[in-house]
């Protein structure tokens, strides 16, 4: 069985891995007591009554669709204001449709009635494009590859390709390194990089994981190139031509955040050393701190987040998550920061009203799911439940939430409890689930190691 509690507090010292860095004093002394029970859930759990009364039964139609055209959405909060059906029985929402894949943890993007996905088949990568109404395939494009991942994990891809309607191009970045431009309407090659032999870029423990970001004219990624003062890069979105470089980091297993605060422009990048704050136009840097876990094997691989003027970085286990706030002047003061309360290791982080919406790393007792409030770091509640560590999404008033073992929630996105709308009994997907959901309209995208799916959520 799984437990919803609210928080309780507790004066003490929160054991773990302290702070890798010089920040100054948190502005919070006492601290939550976030201990789990030491049985993990094993079942499902069943729809609260109370939160069916309260969900809205108005959803949008397909004439007015937020494309998903990027990890994380069109704004990468992993929240869009699109309206869906959250409420499915217990075998789950309608299958459409669904596509054989191969391996990669990518994320499915859509934009323009097309979802495109990639993985790996043999030595091939291979990126492709399907319609939604139906599946078809659009297009394919293939290329080489020997890259490995010597542990537990698959061998890639698992870089999630970028949309970019106006100019009708996807990005698409291999596990070595390799990174194309392509047409969006065919597939065929616009350009091409071997950003690793450019850059003299060795291969790490996992394959390439970053994912870029579109920046008007062109396009941020942290390469991770440190030896050669070329940690996070812009390229010219037409040519791939470099437009600058900056940072001695290698890369984290993140996508870039560019925003607008204080009437200025910045790009938070997650590299492997931790946060840095540049100017997009110039590849300046603002400042930069050390953030990440000292734990064999452990890597930064949740993208910032930014609400109003501040940032939040997460990595886990260890660290855990620190929020700052950005001065006029470009610097940062610290807001506060937690070592457990979002202590996530590579989970997408949803942003909806000033609350922060994530899964926690797992241990003794699993992981569970957590509202916290992004300006404070507050608790506002706990959810414990066999979805273990999941991947999830906001659309409308619901949070839509796949299990790391297959099964599909949805909950209301609500800041006073966690209510659940509707659960899977058995698993929709196969495990392992690590990739993020998608959705456009009334369609949600689900993608593991073994297919792509399309379900109705209308």
């Amino acid at each position: 069985m799984s437990y919803i509690t609210k928080p309780v507090f507790a004066w003490g010292i929160v054991l773990g891995t302290l702070l890798a860095s010089t920040l100054g004093c948190s502005t919070r002394t006492a601290e939550t007591s976030y201990e789990l029970p030491l049985v993990e859930p094993d079942t499902s759990d069943t729809a609260d009554p109370s939160a069916l009364a309260m969900f809205s039964g108005t959803f949008s139609s397909t004439d007015s669709v937020d494309d998903w055209p990027a990890l994380f959405g069109p704004l990468r909060t992993s929240h869009t204001d699109t309206s869906v059906n959250a409420t499915w029985p217990s075998s789950g929402p309608k299958l459409l449709w669904e596509v054989e894949m191969g391996t990669g943890y990518g994320s499915p993007v859509v934009a323009e009635g097309r979802v495109i996905v990639n993985h790996r088949v043999g030595d091939e990568e291979i990126i492709q494009c399907h319609l939604v109404s139906n599946g078809e395939l659009v297009w394919q494009h293939r290329y080489e590859t020997t890259a490995t991942c010597d542990v537990e994990y698959s061998d890639g891809p698992y870089s999630t390709p970028v949309i970019d309607v106006d100019d009708r191009q996807v990005f698409q970045v291999g596990g070595q390194g390799q990174f194309y431009c392509l047409d969006f309407d065919d597939g065929h090659v616009v350009w091409r990089r071997d950003l690793h032999g450019d850059y003299e870029v060795e291969e790490g423990l996992f394959p390439v994981g970053a994912s870029p970001a579109v920046d008007g004219d062109q396009l941020i990624f942290n390469i991770g190139a440190g030896a050669r003062n070329a940690g996070v890069i812009a390229m010219e979105k037409d040519t791939g031509k470099t437009l600058w470089e900056a940072t001695t980091h290698g890369a984290g297993y993140c996508s870039p955040f560019v925003t607008t605060i204080h009437d200025q422009r910045f790009v938070f990048v997650i590299t492997d050393k931790g946060l840095v704050s540049l100017n997009p136009d110039t590849g300046s840097v603002d400042w930069e701190f050390e953030h990440r876990s000292k734990a064999p094997m452990s890597y930064n691989a949740v993208s910032p987040l930014v609400y109003n003027d501040k940032v939040l970085a997460v990595t886990g286990p260890g660290p855990g998550a620190i929020c700052v706030q950005v001065m006029p002047e470009r610097s940062y003061q610290v807001a506060w920061k937690d070592r457990r309360v979002i202590d996530c290791q590579y989970n997408t982080l949803m942003l909806h009203k000033g609350l922060v919406y994530s899964f926690t790393s797992a241990g003794q007792g699993g992981a569970e799911f957590r509202c916290v409030e992004f300006e404070t770091g507050k608790l506002r509640w706990r959810y414990h439940s066999i979805l273990r560590r999941g991947q999830g999404l906001i659309a409308g008033e619901a949070l839509l939430l796949l299990g790391e073992r297959g099964h599909l929630a949805s909950l209301l996105c609500d800041g006073e409890e966690a209510r659940v709308l509707s659960f899977t009994k058995e698993p929709i997907m196969s495990e392992p689930c690590y990739g993020a959901p998608a959705v456009s309209g009334t369609r949600l995208f689900l993608k593991d190691e073994v297919r792509l799916a399309a379900f109705a959520v209308e």
